[in-house]
């Protein structure tokens, strides 16, 4: 079902003049468009108001036909206001029709002509249209009405992270943090691009940070989101903090809440780094190690394309004698397996540690003490 916010809609809702408008409250408060939209069978008998609800519970249910009837009749009877030529315009827009829908929310516009979401929604339709310069416009001029919406300063900052005008994009979603309403699916969506730029565009790993887990605890449920936040803990060397991230996405993997497509590998990605121009990607299992072979870490090396993998180190557990090591560093080839002088006594692996022993063998450092192959051979 859509979800449009209803602040133009809501003074509209408790208007109640009769026992026929009580009940039609009521199906609005109840959100019953299914019912509702059945009152229409009889639209002869319904006044302005009562045809205009219908359609917006056909509009609800997505029969974008039926709600642009149901809303030319409320204007025929005359409900001839600004929500009525406003969602009948949104509907025009999920029909395609967007020359019609223009039409319509200017007539809205012209009713009233300070609604930050009706000029919005001229933003929108543009979009759809790809007309994004354009879009552009309509939406800069709805961040200059009176903030009732917030919407469309997340819509300037899209754009410009869309035309790479990276500095401009980040400098408006730090504007639209603070317009846009927490409850609106844009906010949210603001923070992790604030998180996304703040990490690959500028660098600050503190502030990428401290939006993934402001976005993370809107929606702790939402755990795509941990891995983001544990590289930028990682990259601002916050090693505590990331590790406590973590530990929580395990606790979710145990309890089996994470989407097994998303996390069928069991290993995340918490890192990355580079090595003579040269990118390397860790991951982490998200299971505890418990055989011989079992992995702790993997660290992929790409080609300095970037496009391919060119080396595999793996953190792997091993049999611990008296005094030895319970986990060592190895690397993967096709058909060799190759285990280096270099492992920890604990199940502690601190990443930098890791990442130390990596470019020792990278740097020529290192070299391997024992080779085995997958194939026996």
């Amino acid at each position: 079902m859509r979800k449009v916010t209803l602040l133009i809609f809501n003074a509209l809702l408790y208007t109640v003049v009769s026992t026929a408008q009580t009940t039609f409250a009521e199906l609005y408060n109840n959100k019953d468009y299914e019912a509702l939209s059945k009152l229409g069978e009889n639209d002869s008998t319904l006044n302005g108001e009562e045809l205009y609800r219908v359609g917006y519970a056909f509009f609800q249910l997505e029969k974008d036909e039926k709600a642009v009837e149901f809303y030319d009749k409320a204007i025929a009877k005359g409900h001839d206001n600004g929500p009525t030529h406003f969602f009948k315009g949104v509907s025009l827009t999920y029909l395609q029709k967007y020359d019609e829908a223009i039409k319509e929310i200017d007539l809205a516009l012209k009713k009233e002509p300070n609604n930050q979401e009706y000029m919005n929604q001229k933003g929108l339709i543009y979009r759809s249209k790809g007309l994004e310069d354009k879009a552009l416009d309509y939406f800069e001029e709805a961040t200059r009405y009176p903030n009732t919406y917030g919407e469309p300063f997340f819509w300037v900052a899209y754009i410009y992270h869309g035309k790479q005008d990276l500095e401009k994009a980040l400098k408006s979603y730090y504007i639209a943090v603070e317009k846009v309403p927490q409850h609106n699916s844009y906010y949210i969506t603001t923070l992790h691009s604030i998180g996304q730029l703040e990490y690959t565009f500028t660098q600050n790993y503190k502030k990428s940070a401290l939006a993934y887990a402001a976005a993370i605890a809107l929606k702790p449920k939402d755990y795509k989101w941990y891995p983001k936040l544990i590289k930028a803990y990682n990259a601002a060397k916050d090693y505590a903090k990331a590790d406590e991230v973590f530990k929580q996405l395990q606790t979710a993997y145990a309890n089996k809440e994470l989407v097994e497509a998303e996390w069928k590998s069991k290993l995340i990605s918490i890192d990355e780094y580079e090595w003579n121009k040269q990118k390397l990607n860790v991951f982490k299992s998200l299971e505890n190690p418990k055989k011989v072979l079992d992995l702790t870490y993997k660290v992929h090396l790409l080609d300095k394309a970037g496009d391919k993998i060119e080396r595999v180190f793996t953190v792997e557990k091993t049999i611990q004698t008296s005094g030895g090591n319970k986990h060592v560093l190895c690397e993967q080839q096709t058909d060799l397996h190759f285990t280096y002088p270099y492992g920890w006594k604990t199940d502690v692996i601190p990443l930098e540690d890791l990442k130390k022993a990596v470019a020792l063998i990278l740097d020529g450092k290192l070299q391997h003490n024992a080779t085995s192959s997958p194939n026996g051979k």
